[in-house]
């Protein structure tokens, strides 16, 4: 009678161990889930001042190089404002002046809001200075251990304020782009180059 009752329970035993490792299976890929956006959302937030900033100097560089160019093709005896030679270095112009604008106002707002995040959220300047820069360090330690799950909670505040940042810096990084254009034509026009810009 054991034996019937051992041999009936098997069918039962194996799906319960099927539906266990099922189980295991999905907390793995929820977990693997987990960990890939979160990983890669605190690499985009210590990376965007870092590519805002060399983005912003390379741009600044190539914006005064263009206008010195300019300045030397206007300054001949021969100059044609129509000449594709000098169109072309407007266009240049333009467009770094204007990607150079939108980096600083994109840089500009980043620190901006940090920090006031950072005068604003803690008690002294210099604490909120460390946790400040060491969020995405203790993020990055909370993923290799199982508290995974619990630091969308613990940093649900600070990560609401980072993404407003990032939030933020986006928008006046499209505000600094229309900001650099108009003061780019702006500057061409003074040249008497209206003809080349259309």
């Amino acid at each position: 009678m054991k034996k019937f009752i051992l041999i009936s329970c098997l069918p039962l035993a194996q799906q319960i161990l099927e539906n266990s490792k099922s189980e295991l299976t999905m907390e793995y890929i929820q977990y693997m889930v987990l960990f890939f956006f979160l990983a890669m959302a605190m690499i985009i937030m210590m990376l965007i001042p870092v590519v805002l900033f060399f983005s912003m100097v390379g741009n600044l560089i190539s914006s005064i190089g263009y206008k010195k160019k300019i300045d030397r093709g206007t300054n001949f005896k021969e100059f044609n404002a129509e000449s594709e030679y000098i169109k072309s270095l407007c266009k240049k112009y333009i467009r770094s002046y204007s990607n150079f604008c939108k980096y600083f106002g994109g840089l500009a707002a980043w620190n901006i809001f940090s920090l006031l995040y950072v005068s604003l959220s803690f008690e002294s300047f210099l604490t909120g200075l460390k946790e400040y820069f060491y969020f995405p360090y203790y993020v990055f330690q909370t993923l290799s251990n199982e508290k995974i799950y619990n630091s969308i909670y613990v940093f649900k505040t600070e990560g609401m304020f980072m993404l407003t940042i990032a939030v933020l810096t986006f928008s006046f990084y499209q505000i600094g782009k229309y900001i650099g254009l108009h003061f780019a034509k702006k500057n061409i026009n003074e040249r008497n180059l209206n003809l080349v810009i259309g």
